[in-house]
C-alpha cells in the first residue's frame, strides 16, 4: 500500500511542474512536519495524495491495458478454429460454416459428434469417412433450411 501512495505522490510530483524538491519539502514540512515522504505514516501517505487531487487538481489514471484482439476459441465457447494443418480443415470449415448458418450453437456440435461418431471434439476428428457423412447431412439439412426461408419469403440471399 505503502509503494502505491509513493507512485501516486511521483504522479502528482510530475504533474505539477512548479512543484520541484524545495516546494514539496516545504509542502511536507507546513502540512504534516516531516522533511521526507519515508517519515510519513500510510494515513498521511494518503492525505497527501488526496491533497494532491483536491487542491492542486492532479488526476490519477489507470493506464490502459493491452488488449489481445485475436480471438480464440478459449474466449468465446461459440467458437472453434480450424488451422490449415489439421486434417480435412477445408471440410471441416465447411460444416462449421453451415451450422453457424443452420443458427446451431457450437457446444452442440461437439455433442454431436460425440453421440454420432465417438469423438468427445470436434476438432479432433480424422476420419474422411465420418466427416463427408457428417458434411453430407449437413447440406441436406442446408438445402431444406433454404427451401424452409424461401417458402416463408425470408429468401435473405
Amino acid at each position: 500500500m505503502r509503494l502505491g501512495l509513493y507512485r501516486k505522490v511521483e504522479i502528482a510530483r510530475k504533474q505539477l511542474p512548479n512543484m520541484d524538491e524545495e516546494a514539496f519539502r516545504a509542502l511536507l514540512r507546513s502540512e504534516f512536519g516531516v522533511e521526507s515522504r519515508k517519515d510519513m505514516t500510510i494515513h498521511q501517505l494518503s492525505r497527501l495524495v488526496q491533497l494532491f487531487a483536491e487542491s492542486h487538481g492532479v488526476t490519477y489514471t489507470a493506464p490502459a491495458r493491452s488488449h489481445n484482439r485475436r480471438v480464440t476459441a478459449h474466449g468465446r465457447p461459440d467458437w472453434i478454429e480450424i488451422t490449415d494443418s489439421m486434417p480435412f480443415a477445408s471440410e471441416k470449415r465447411q460444416i462449421l460454416a453451415i451450422w453457424r448458418k443452420l443458427g446451431y450453437s457450437m457446444t452442440s456440435l461437439n455433442t454431436r459428434c460425440k453421440r454420432a461418431f465417438g469423438v468427445e471434439l470436434f476438432v479432433w476428428m480424422q476420419n474422411g469417412e465420418q466427416i463427408s457423412t457428417l458434411l453430407s447431412d449437413l447440406q441436406r439439412r442446408e438445402k431444406a433450411f433454404e427451401k424452409r426461408q424461401k417458402a416463408e419469403g425470408g429468401g435473405g440471399e
